[in-house]
């Protein structure tokens, strides 16, 4: 990776107003966004939502979350949510499977659609009717605007990363490579 392009500022640079936010998320991301002070402070109770609020489980949460990461490419994120996607009891196969994405013979039938749902966002800005019926089938109407709230959050925060070149936090897991033939 290059060089960000801006740098996460330092405690004697950041805006008193953002200690709070800053005490609960130490992380390069939020420490490059308080750049923008007033973006972050108005982002983070919206951020927090659709992360920690969600309707959800926190499993389904974390593969809709690692599956746009790897789509975006994006280093920081997948290292980040392979380390909360630990925390939630996700196994190492389950990471490892992220990466073949919906035809994993891994998957249950539901979180395979979560993974084709994603990667159609990702790719044709829309979900298919076969792909929706199947996510429908197993989440009540809130969950599945709370999905797509889901995976455009996480694509937003992915070009973010990307584009201003954020280095992923130390000691996390690598992006994986792309597999061979891909």
């Amino acid at each position: 990776m290059t060089a960000p392009r801006l740098p996460a500022l330092a405690d004697a640079e950041l805006p008193e107003a953002l200690a709070p936010v800053l005490a609960a998320w130490p992380y390069r991301l939020h420490r490059t966004l308080a750049h923008s002070p007033e973006s972050l402070l108005k982002w983070m109770p919206w951020a927090e939502h659709v992360l920690l609020g969600n309707r959800l489980p926190a499993r389904e949460r974390e593969i809709v979350i690692l599956r746009v990461a790897w789509n975006a490419r994006c280093a920081y994120e997948w290292g980040m949510h392979a380390m909360v996607a630990r925390r939630v009891g996700m196994s190492e196969a389950d990471i490892a499977a992220i990466v073949e994405g919906a035809a994993s013979a891994h998957w249950t039938p539901a979180e395979a659609a979560l993974i084709r749902a994603v990667d159609e966002l990702m790719a044709e800005n829309r979900v298919s009717d076969s792909t929706w019926a199947m996510l429908a089938a197993r989440h009540e109407p809130a969950a599945l605007v709370d999905f797509l709230w889901l995976a455009g959050q996480f694509l937003t925060i992915a070009w973010i990363l990307n584009g201003l070149q954020i280095a992923p936090e130390a000691g996390l897991d690598p992006l994986p490579p792309e597999p061979a033939g891909a």
